[in-house]
């Protein structure tokens, strides 16, 4: 039955005046007289008592009455909450990313996305970098918090959150330890720690490059899965890493120093699959768009 019929319906209820009722309908009283007929017969029962001094529902107008009530009210609350679905006010957000990167910035921006949108789902999940990048690949996550070392793949957008460097990280008894720039010349010798080649793909070929552009192919005695291993792998004297500068703590063990050159920096980014469509990411990028990292 159409909805509109059980609203027109409803409000002659309320009204008990076929006057009062088509004007606020907007429709013209022959007509809403002739809608209220055929509802009628259409149900087989006698809804209002007419005279030419009132109207009056019969009990069964106020069965039906109740019951349209009902279903209007389911329908419009529907309609709602469709209409916040598709306006990304319901729904659920997917966010992966690296704990140290954004640590210093996901939190706030997090609680400022739950302020505005408290009927919005959030789960986040850590990872590393390339299991991070497989979840985005799979549709696991909607948007992924991560480190840009090539250019953006085909098929997916992102955005600068800062730029960062990558560091030397030397134990505190290193002979460089309190150079601030050090070449990567000097270390050509050493024994390096370095990250997964699948673990963190990015990170692994730009390390690679950096060594070959100052004159020597890496030592590479471990591999970490995660830059908190290689923190410990250093500090225990196994070797020396390239992170980036945002691994850096105030531990005095560690002596994070800046590498001579230029091809040390990259960006923190935010990265997204251009076709997904999920409208709480909308309203996620439109909330970076306002605020400066």
């Amino acid at each position: 039955m159409d909805i509109r019929l059980m609203k027109e319906f409803i409000c002659l209820a309320e009204q008990l005046n076929f006057s009062k009722a088509a004007s606020r309908l907007y429709v013209s009283q022959s007509v809403l007289s002739r809608h209220i007929a055929n509802l009628e017969k259409n149900l087989g029962v006698q809804l209002f008592i007419r005279d030419t001094q009132s109207v009056q529902l019969t009990a069964s107008g106020e069965f039906v009455r109740d019951e349209f009530a009902a279903v209007v009210a389911k329908y419009d609350e529907a309609i709602r909450k469709i209409n916040q679905m598709l306006s990304g006010i319901v729904g659920e957000l997917r966010v992966g990313f690296l704990e140290r990167a954004v640590k210093k910035i996901l939190p706030d921006l997090i609680t400022q996305f739950r302020s505005m949108y408290p009927n919005i789902s959030l789960q986040l999940n850590q990872y590393n970098m390339g299991p991070l990048a497989q979840a985005l690949k799979r549709e696991e996550i909607d948007i992924a918090f991560s480190l840009l070392f090539d250019q953006t793949e085909k098929g997916y957008n992102s955005k600068t959150l800062y730029r960062d460097s990558l560091a030397i990280v030397l134990p505190k008894n290193h002979l460089f330890a309190g150079k601030k720039v050090i070449s990567l010349a000097d270390l050509a010798h050493e024994p390096f720690i370095f990250a997964g080649k699948d673990e963190s793909p990015g990170m692994f070929k730009r390390v690679i490059e950096l060594c070959r552009a100052n004159g020597f192919s890496p030592n590479i005695i471990k591999q970490y899965s995660f830059p908190e291993n290689a923190l410990l792998m250093v500090k225990t004297g196994l070797g020396i890493a390239i992170l980036s500068r945002h691994m850096e703590s105030p531990d005095s063990d560690l002596w994070f120093g800046s590498i001579e050159g230029d091809n040390t920096k990259f960006d923190v980014v935010i990265t997204w699959r251009t076709a997904n469509t999920n409208p709480a990411l909308q309203l996620f990028l439109k909330l970076l768009d306002s605020i400066t990292f």
